[in-house]
């Protein structure tokens, strides 16, 4: 599957009108954050490519396409955490969350009403801003089209960031980077290679399908006084369980946690689908709000200059190949 041609940004937010009851130029800053970040999960999408790096060792393709995934994943993320606030600022969601409001939390404090044009209240604004909230607003307004974005936002949602079915799930994968550990692949994971004495003969319990189990006993130096039980497992690989005598348990199935092991290959399929899917959810959003998108009668339109290019194959590519 390849990738979407990104959407055009849009002009510097300065060029834009305002309309009274909206932020558009608020909004239309997320819009270009938004592309600029997808710009940015794209360059990542290509570079883990394994296609983009002919003729380099293994090993070290490998770790080229950890750094790009592992980007790529937190873009993607961050990606649609954008997306979404774009109607809270374009339609002033946020406003129905202050005292007063359709949607005003029993719990909330007039000291935590945002004021627009107050100190800071941009921040506040982001800040305030989830899913949960957004979709809210949306399915709430009497506009039928707001109504069905809120759907739009919604299967986007459970198909791509709440969805057990997939092997991976963007979401998943970057809140694991952020807040438990970093990204486990299985091309890094090596299982230990236990071999065993037995008559004499050195034998390799993995190559010959082999299951071990060994407990031995534990003891204080000064005293010898026996303290626990040093058990160690080998079934497809090592586990060595501590046990104390207390009971506590330190047990080596929890170092060996394989359940959050992606193959790269797997990653980039679903990052790829995930891309392109949130170009449509972006055009879709971008469609409701385009018809209060309007120049500034003040500024003249500005001219677009051709930028130069560059070829970033050299820091990407062209040095793994020498």
């Amino acid at each position: 599957m390849e990738l979407k041609v990104i959407p055009e940004k849009l002009y510097n937010p300065e060029n834009y009108m305002e309309i009274e009851s909206r932020d558009v130029r608020l909004a239309i800053s997320k819009v270009n954050d938004f592309i600029e970040t997808l710009g940015d999960a794209s360059l990542s999408l290509v570079y883990c490519d394994k296609r983009e790096h002919q003729g380099v060792e293994e090993r070290l393709l490998n770790i080229v396409r950890r750094i790009h995934i592992r980007h790529a994943i937190v873009d993607l993320n961050n990606a649609f955490d954008i997306l979404i606030q774009v109607p809270w600022f374009q339609y002033r969601c946020w406003e129905e969350f202050n005292r007063g409001g359709k949607y005003c939390h029993p719990k909330h404090k007039a000291k935590d009403d945002i004021m627009r044009n107050s100190t800071g209240w941009v921040d506040k604004v982001e800040t305030a801003c989830s899913y949960k909230n957004v979709i809210k607003f949306l399915k709430g307004s009497p506009n039928s089209t707001l109504n069905k974005l809120a759907l739009n936002y919604e299967a986007f949602n459970k198909n791509f960031r709440y969805n057990k079915s997939k092997i991976c799930v963007v979401r998943e994968i970057a809140n694991q980077i952020k807040h438990k550990h970093n990204i486990k692949l299985k091309e890094f994971y090596e299982p230990y290679n236990f071999n065993m004495i037995i008559n004499g003969e050195k034998i390799n319990l993995k190559e010959q399908g082999l299951y071990s189990k060994i407990v031995v006993e534990f003891y204080e130096k000064d005293n010898e006084s026996i303290q626990g039980e040093i058990i160690t497992k080998y079934k497809d690989d090592l586990e060595i369980d501590i046990e104390y005598n207390s009971g506590e348990k330190f047990l080596g199935k929890d170092l060996l946690n394989q359940r959050n092991s992606y193959a790269i290959d797997d990653l980039r399929s679903e990052m790829v689908d995930y891309f392109n899917n949130i170009i449509n959810l972006f055009n879709q959003v971008y469609n409701v709000i385009k018809d209060d998108i309007k120049i500034n009668p003040f500024v003249d339109i500005p001219t677009i200059t051709k930028t130069k290019q560059y070829n970033i194959d050299t820091f990407f590519k062209s040095r793994l190949d020498e």
